[in-house]
């Protein structure tokens, strides 16, 4: 089985496209359809670790509860002046180039949102 990576980088204006891998991730590691599964979360998609949507908020609590997020991007998250409130959910900040290459050498698959 391999391992699976799921970088979500959709803009705001994709926000279903970063819903609907947030979806993918979870049954991912709940139906266990891979070795494992980790998430990065770049760009504005960062904000749904904020969201409210109840079914967003769901996905959400189950994916950092279960150790699936790996992290947000430092980065972004500092120039969204968010950081703070997305290490207070439990999602540590990381630079998400350094942590893509880590996943990628350490042999997951990359599936890009």
């Amino acid at each position: 089985m391999q391992k699976a990576l799921f970088y979500i980088v959709a803009s705001e204006n994709e926000r279903e496209r970063a819903v609907i891998a947030l979806n993918m991730a979870r049954r991912a590691h709940e139906f266990k359809r891979f070795a494992d599964v980790k998430i990065i979360m770049q760009g504005s998609s960062q904000k749904l670790l904020l969201d409210e949507d109840k079914n967003v908020k769901e996905n959400i609590d189950y994916l950092i509860s279960n150790n699936v997020i790996d992290s947000a991007c430092t980065f972004i998250a500092k120039n969204l002046s968010i950081e703070e409130k997305i290490q207070s959910r439990g999602v540590e900040l990381k630079p998400a180039g350094e942590r893509l290459s880590a996943f990628v050498n350490d042999g997951y698959v990359p599936l890009v949102f």
